[in-house]
């Protein structure tokens, strides 16, 4: 039996947050800005909701968790495209992690059809946040 994705981001979970946060600081303007502690803890907690929606089969889990921080990032002053790149980083480095653990090629490509329905979810999530914020204001 092969680890789930979930399983696999908890087995990795040390290496996954500290490559993703270091991404993160090095290729998003806001994040660099950020104390590397709280990227971090920031990282941490979008990992472990991905891994819970997806070990729980609950994408409204992932889309909770976004719709607040989406909200609480349009008013810290981040851009929708810096929320984006944190997902395009987390998909790079998981979809890596998929390909050196997944030998089985099916296996390999269901479980990055996985991740990309999930974070295609997430992006959307986001994007629809930032868009009804900005609408809010405008009314």
């Amino acid at each position: 039996m092969t680890t789930s994705l979930d399983g696999l981001i908890a087995a990795h979970w040390d290496a996954l947050v500290d490559d993703i946060a270091k991404d993160a600081i090095c290729q998003i303007p806001s994040y660099h800005q950020a104390p590397i502690r709280v990227t971090m803890e920031r990282v941490g907690r979008w990992l472990q909701t991905c891994a819970d929606s997806i070990r729980e089969n609950d994408p409204h889990l992932l889309e909770r968790y976004l719709t607040g921080v989406g909200e609480e990032r349009k008013e810290q002053g981040y851009a929708i495209h810096e929320l984006h790149a944190i997902v395009s980083i987390t998909e790079q480095h998981l979809r890596d992690l998929i390909d050196r653990s997944y030998a089985d090629p099916v296996e390999r490509s269901a479980q990055k059809s996985l991740l990309d329905a999930v974070l295609a979810g997430a992006r959307m999530v986001l994007s629809v946040t930032f868009l009804l914020s900005m609408a809010d204001k405008r009314s």
